[in-house]
């Protein structure tokens, strides 16, 4: 391995360690209450490293929610895709609850880092994953729906605003669980499941 292989595996590892950092001070303090100074201490650090790696907390924001979107999406990937469509769309559900469901402090951190994290001022190679990434979840959802569609089993209907419409659905139960401090349950899931299968289906 040469010079500049280790130089970029010690930085890519730094930034995991200052990643991890502020991941358990977001949750532990609250994202508003964590410094950057904090997060270096933590992370153990120098300030000025954290600024090699992030311009700021909005970066760090990103970060985290792409780093959680890249491991849903690649959950995503392993699915079966031999099953029939609608046992794909389900279990396309089931990963996203779980995934979000299994640790309500995990989902929390990451729910308001997506909240707080203001897109039009992040650096471009950020923005680049966060786009992309946002894009090939939307395709995996569109690419289901609209096989639904053309087997007649979902309604002729747009299938951007099926997405739209499901995706509201599930994010808002979500923070309504957040919000009222509900515990997530199986019961909870299967209306869930329910009511975007009874609002598509013919």
């Amino acid at each position: 391995m040469g010079i500049s292989d280790r130089k970029e595996r010690d930085f890519r590892r730094r930034e995991e360690a200052i990643l991890r950092a502020a991941f358990d001070l977001f949750a532990e303090k609250g994202i508003d209450a964590a410094t950057i100074e904090m997060i270096a201490e933590k992370a153990e650090v120098g300030k000025g490293t954290i600024y090699k790696h992030f311009t700021g907390k909005n970066d760090i924001f990103a970060s985290i929610v792409i780093t959680h979107g890249k491991e849903l999406l690649s959950t995503l990937k392993g699915m079966d895709r031999s099953l029939p469509v609608m046992a794909r769309i389900e279990t396309m559900i089931r990963i996203f609850w779980d995934a979000h469901t299994r640790d309500m402090q995990v989902f929390e951190v990451i729910r308001n880092c997506h909240r707080l994290m203001t897109v039009d001022t992040l650096p471009p190679e950020i923005l680049a994953q966060y786009n992309r990434l946002q894009e090939l979840k939307k395709t995996f959802v569109r690419e289901l729906f609209q096989q639904a569609i053309n087997e007649r089993i979902f309604k002729d209907a747009d299938v951007e605003n099926m997405i739209v419409a499901s995706m509201g659905l599930y994010t808002g139960m979500l923070d309504v669980t957040l919000e009222e401090d509900i515990r997530p349950t199986e019961e909870l899931y299967d209306i869930l499941k329910n009511m975007i299968f009874k609002g598509f289906m013919r």
